[in-house]
This record gives C-alpha cells, sequence and structure tokens, in this order.
C-alpha cells in the first residue's frame, strides 16, 4: 500500500468514525467531550547525533450514554482518537521505516455497548481495551460479551484481532503493541460474594498469522474475610512454554485509622509477557522472586511516614535488597510535600541509591508541581555514575471546561549529557445532559 493512500484512508477513517459515533443531539441523555491540544519539544538521538523534535497533537473522546433505542438498555458509544502533525524539519519516527510524513494519527476506541436480556447480556462490538485475568490490556478489533448469571457468578468472552498502531500492517515485526497478532480469543469466568470478594479463572489465546503469540490460562482471588483484612493473589501459566508467567500474593491489614501494613510476593519471567517472535524477549529472559512489605504510619494529621522493603532473587543471576522511605506533608488541603529515599543494593547487577523531592502548591486557579531526583550508581555506565532529573509543570484553571498546562523535563544522566523537553497542553473536558422531547 503506498503511502499516500494510507494517509488519505488514516483521515477518511478518523472522520467516519466521529461521524458515526458522536451522538446527535436529544438522542443521548450524557454526553462526554474531551480535546487535548498538546505542543512537544523534545530532543532525540538519531545515527550518533541529536535532532530537535516539535510534534503537535490533537486528542478527542466523545461518549455518550444512556442513548435511547428500542433495542438495548444503557446503551453506550465511546470514540476517542487522536491526529499528530511534526512540525519543522525533523519528522517524528514512529514505525520501523524512516519518517516520510508531517501527518499521522490513530485511532484508540470506537465501539457501541448495549445490554439485553433485562441486562442478563452485555455486548461490546468494535475497537476496545478488553482486560481481566491473564488478558492483561488487551487493545482488540471484535466482541465482547458478559453473561451475568445467578447467584453472582458470570461468563465473559471476547473475539477479534489485536490492534496495530496507525493503521498500519497487523502482525509480525510491523507493531509495536505489546500483545501482537492477527487473532484472539479468551475469556473470564468468575463467582462473586457480595461483602466477601471474588474469585475467577481466565484463558487468552493469540495467534500471529497462525503461528503461536500467547497462549496463557490463570486464576486471581480478591477475598475480605473481615473489613481490615484485604487478600489478593493472582497467578498464569503459559501453555506453549509450560512455565509460570507469574504468580502473585498480597495481604494488606489495616492495623487502625494511622497504620497500614502490606505483606506480598511475586514470582514473574517478564518474557512471558512479550509475543514469542519478539527480539525483547531476550533482553527480558530475568525469572525473578520478590517478597517484601510495607509499612504506612500517619505520625499526624499531616504527616504521613512511607517504608517498603523487597528481597530480590534472580533465577541464575544474582540476589539483592530494594528499600525505599518517603515522607509526605500535606499541611493545606492545596499544599503537599515530600522526600523520598531508597535504592537497591544487588550482587550482580549495579546497585544505586536515589533521593527525591517533591512538591506541589494550588494558588486560585494555578497549580504548580516540581519533581528533583537524583540517582547514584555503584558503577559507572558510560563514564557516569549518576543520573539527574529536574520535572515542573504549572498549570491554570481557564474556565468553562478548559485548562492549559505547560511541563518541562531538564535532565543530566549516563546516556544524555543534558536533555531538556518542553510540552504546553490545552484541555477542554465537559459533560452535556440532553434529553430528546417527545
Amino acid at each position: 500500500m503506498s503511502p499516500n493512500i494510507r494517509r488519505r484512508r488514516l483521515v477518511i477513517g478518523f472522520a467516519a468514525s466521529l461521524a458515526m459515533l458522536a451522538p446527535r443531539p436529544g438522542r443521548g441523555d450524557t454526553v462526554d467531550a474531551s480535546s487535548t491540544t498538546m505542543l512537544i519539544v523534545k530532543e532525540q538521538t538519531r545515527a550518533g547525533g541529536s535532532v530537535t523534535l516539535a510534534p503537535l497533537y490533537e486528542l478527542l473522546s466523545v461518549s455518550a450514554r444512556e442513548v435511547e433505542n428500542p433495542v438495548a438498555e444503557h446503551l453506550t458509544l465511546v470514540f476517542s482518537g487522536w491526529l499528530g502533525a511534526s512540525l519543522g524539519d525533523n519528522l517524528v519516527w514512529y514505525d520501523l521505516t524512516p519518517p516520510q510524513h508531517h501527518v499521522f494519527g490513530d485511532l484508540d476506541l470506537a465501539y457501541i455497548q448495549g445490554e439485553v436480556l433485562q441486562r442478563t447480556l452485555r455486548l461490546r462490538l468494535g475497537r476496545q481495551l478488553v482486560t481481566g485475568g491473564v488478558t492483561g490490556s488487551l487493545q482488540l478489533d471484535g466482541a465482547d460479551a458478559l453473561v451475568r448469571l445467578p447467584y453472582g457468578f458470570g461468563v465473559s468472552a471476547y473475539v477479534g484481532s489485536p490492534v496495530s498502531q496507525r493503521f498500519d500492517s497487523r502482525g509480525t515485526d510491523a507493531t509495536f503493541n505489546p500483545q501482537r497478532g492477527t487473532f484472539a480469543f479468551g475469556g473470564r469466568a468468575y463467582w462473586t460474594l457480595p461483602a466477601w470478594g471474588e474469585i475467577g479463572f481466565s484463558g487468552v489465546e493469540i495467534l500471529d498469522r497462525g503461528d503461536p503469540s500467547r497462549r496463557q490460562i490463570g486464576a486471581d482471588a480478591r477475598v475480605t474475610p473481615w473489613r481490615a483484612l484485604t487478600l489478593l493473589g493472582s497467578a498464569a501459566y503459559d501453555l506453549y512454554e509450560s512455565r509460570w508467567a507469574e504468580a502473585t500474593v498480597r495481604a494488606q491489614y489495616i492495623v487502625n485509622s494511622r497504620i497500614l501494613v502490606s505483606a506480598d510476593y511475586r514470582h514473574v519471567e517478564p518474557d512471558l509477557f512479550l509475543p514469542r517472535d519478539s527480539i525483547m524477549a531476550i533482553f527480558s529472559f530475568e525469572r525473578r522472586n520478590e517478597v517484601g512489605g510495607s509499612f504506612q504510619y500517619g505520625l499526624t494529621r499531616t504527616l504521613t511516614l512511607l517504608l517498603d522493603y523487597h528481597y530480590q532473587k534472580q533465577v541464575d543471576s544474582g540476589e539483592g535488597h530494594r528499600f525505599n522511605g518517603r515522607a509526605t506533608w500535606q499541611p493545606a488541603r492545596d499544599t503537599s510535600l515530600g522526600v523520598e529515599a531508597g535504592g537497591l543494593a544487588a550482587i550482580n547487577d549495579n546497585s544505586y541509591f536515589h533521593v527525591r523531592g517533591f512538591g506541589s502548591q494550588r494558588l486560585d486557579r494555578f497549580t504548580g508541581t516540581l519533581d528533583l531526583q537524583e540517582y547514584k550508581f555503584n558503577q559507572d555506565v558510560n563514564g557516569h555514575n549518576n543520573s539527574f532529573a529536574a520535572i515542573g509543570t504549572l498549570g491554570y484553571l481557564i474556565g468553562g471546561g478548559w485548562a492549559a498546562q505547560a511541563s518541562g523535563t531538564a535532565e543530566a544522566t549516563p546516556y544524555y549529557k543534558s536533555r531538556f523537553d518542553l510540552m504546553v497542553k490545552l484541555a477542554y473536558n465537559q459533560s452535556y445532559h440532553l434529553r430528546e422531547v417527545r
């Protein structure tokens, strides 16, 4: 497909989706509209040098809820997409081939959802985000159904084609989506006990032109035996590799209004969360076990302390200790200050120690934040043993649903002698309540 044809299809598809899904006045009870315009100026390393990029983005989201119709209850129409344009001669590089066009974009969501059979069956059709169980977060062009059964039981299922970014070819190395392929299906069965929790069993199968990209089953549970104690657990098993991709257990206990303690264990094999044919899986083969917990204490009404420690064991690699402490002071509703310190002490890896200071202040219509971070490495990286970053934002509430924000990042790291990014945003968020007069 030629670049010009692809670009025309991109624009036509974007406009058609907007026209199709934008609710007409009088048809929807509630319409939510969101628009964000962003200008980002940043440096990027290319071919051993540095270039300045200045992309301009327009993000648009429109949804209509409780749309009146004779077929389904709680009918919802959702659209979300964006367009971008590279300002200047340096173009944004967003796929495998060198950039050729100033204008690019994508469609994030475009679906219709409704409930039938007295809300027993919920159906969703179109471009959507499927979540739950071992599915994780899967962007899909297809269908998703949820059946609510008696006594707290339920079953959900989905089928379709995983999305490829920016209307590019599906599957293979041409997509940078975390889950890639040409066909996917899966689902989850669950049982909910009010005031006690929920348990579920799920599975996912993703094929990339007939080859298995991901094939996993798993279980998850959330149990609250009494109000102060919450138990969480999940596990995922890869059927193709015959290995556990992840297993997590977490307990959280509220001692009193000021003290919260938690303990957790996690086993993870990161390569199993990537497509089987992804080259990144080679660099993610770090089977890791981690156990630890945290302690949060409200010293006063305005001062909160948090301590966190975890012991890490990498299979066939080494072990380490990850620790962190944070103090947050909120003397007023619109003021927050904090300091943080921690690090990683590893045997066969580069250890580090970091300190951080952060704060936010709201004054009338203005809101400002500042975040300072410093990392000290035990071993040099590219001849440097420290990394510094400063991030600041300033926002202004214009009114009528409009808000403006400017943020900047300055860095001096082992990978950049100096780097500065600037982003300016103009955002609009508003809800409209419409009702057809009959």
